[in-house]
């Protein structure tokens, strides 16, 4: 990018600023709301297509079961509840928040003790909750997910394979008992080359909240065991819609009207649906070459662009986090420690 182009401008050379909240505003009393802590009627959906590229194990309760449910044409297809998308994608943002100096030094993910940790980006935008009973406190996300739902019968993409737990000795011999052990188990796969259409609503964003968001999305490792199945998902942006209201178009209504696509399934035909469905409702849609564009200079942010953008993020955090209140609780918890209760 261009240095003396700054980042929102190059946002908006693609998605209008109208779209986008950036300037704190004031309620009745005169208190000044930051810009991620507004909810004004401005929605941005990323539209993506989620392709398995290894083994993707998506299982619940049943061990050995994949999640599934049965579409009204008897279709009965695979099922990604939306914490399995968020929950990595969340950890990623993490990692690159922190990488930014984003994020305070003593923040655990899902062990936040303190709500002092919440000021950063990452909760802010994804949400986040204090455990610690002793300092109750959450931030609500500005993002939402939704389960995600494959066009193809489950018959039709997953794979059961047989493995076993082999001693030291790479047998199934027990040198204590001196016999051989049962030590078969059988896991199902969802089988590479899978699409699941798949949508992620931002809240009122910032400009740099959508940057950070569309970063997330090179997550490439969902579901279980991908310490030995390695990446298993390529996530394909497809289209960008900004709208005042949500649109009812999901990844279920997705899969329930492609049933033509069964037999000869591609990338470019489940984006094509998707788009085509987003086409029918108000909103201004990116997609095409102008997406591919605008991506491409995403991943081509420099570090200097980049440590601008989260330093933004960071001070807009720190806003919301005062905002809520937090700064003001923390004093009463330290004038309780200070006296010992209060009266």
């Amino acid at each position: 990018m261009s240095t003396n182009v700054g980042f929102t401008s190059f946002v908006y050379n693609y998605i209008d600023e109208r779209w986008f909240t950036t300037e704190e505003k004031f309620d009745e009393k005169g208190v000044a709301i930051p810009p991620l802590a507004q909810n004004n009627p401005k929605r941005i959906i990323i539209s993506i297509i989620r392709e398995t590229i290894g083994p993707f194990i998506d299982r619940s309760d049943d061990p050995e079961e994949t999640i599934n449910v049965r579409l009204p044409d008897g279709r009965k297809v695979v099922e990604i509840p939306a914490r399995k998308m968020k929950s990595k994608e969340k950890l990623l943002g993490l990692r690159l928040a922190r990488a930014f100096g984003a994020v305070p030094a003593g923040y655990e993910y899902n062990a936040i003790r303190s709500s002092e940790m919440l000021k950063n980006p990452n909760s802010v935008i994804f949400g986040d909750t204090v455990v610690d009973g002793n300092d109750q406190a959450m931030m609500p996300s500005r993002v939402v997910y939704s389960s995600s739902y494959s066009i193809r019968d489950r018959t039709q993409i997953t794979q059961r394979l047989t493995h076993n737990a082999l001693s030291e000795g790479r047998t199934m011999w027990d040198r204590a008992t001196g016999e051989y052990r049962t030590s078969l188990f059988t896991t199902e796969y969802v089988k590479p080359g899978t699409f699941f259409p798949s949508f992620i609503t931002l809240d009122d964003p910032t400009p740099e909240a959508l940057m950070h968001v569309i970063m997330c999305l090179k997550e490439s490792r969902y579901g279980a065991q991908t310490s030995i199945t390695g990446p298993n998902m390529k996530n394909h942006i497809v289209a960008i819609m900004a709208c005042q209201v949500e649109p009812p178009v999901s990844s279920y209504s997705i899969s329930e009207s492609s049933a033509d696509l069964v037999n000869s399934i591609t990338l470019d035909a489940v984006a094509q649906r998707v788009i085509s469905n987003l086409e029918k409702y108000n909103g201004d849609l990116l997609y095409g070459d102008d997406l591919k564009t605008f991506l491409a200079e995403i991943d081509n942010l420099s570090e200097t662009d980049l440590e601008k953008a989260y330093t933004k993020l960071k001070s807009d955090a720190e806003r919301v986090w005062e905002y809520c209140g937090f700064d003001k609780k923390k004093k009463r918890n330290s004038k309780k420690d200070r006296t010992g209760s209060e009266e």
